[in-house]
């Protein structure tokens, strides 16, 4: 598949994989040097750390109800991007992109990372 082409969902999505540690130490840690505003984008969103299970429900959610809006290969195997609308507390549902990789010999997509689509604020890879 080309990049700019659309799948309807990432493969094998009830299988994926997310890390916690993404969610409790990266995604919702505004002290992380890496977290680039990710925190608070998704608190502004109500995902809080206390309730960092509802994001992890969430994420693992967006791929079924989400396009893969992109598909790129990489050195250890396939990238997906996923986007739009995630699940958020408090009901406004903000546009993101969220990125799994599947690498062989695992079938399963693992989470990478995830942030505001770039009509909201987010970056542009």
């Amino acid at each position: 598949m080309s990049a700019g082409a659309e799948l309807a969902q990432l493969p094998n999505a009830g299988n994926a994989v997310l890390d916690d540690a993404k969610i409790a130490r990266y995604l919702l840690n505004d002290a992380h040097p890496q977290n680039q505003g990710k925190a608070k984008f998704f608190t502004m969103f109500g995902f809080r750390l206390a309730n960092w299970h509802e994001l992890r429900k969430a994420l693992l959610d967006h791929p079924h109800n989400n396009p893969v809006v992109r598909q790129t290969t990489f050195q250890y195997g396939e990238m997906y991007e996923v986007g739009c609308s995630i699940a958020s507390p408090d009901g406004r549902n903000p546009c993101i992109r969220s990125f799994w990789a599947i690498e062989p010999p695992s079938t399963d997509p693992k989470f990478i990372t995830a942030y505001a689509a770039p009509a909201q604020g987010g970056r542009r890879l």
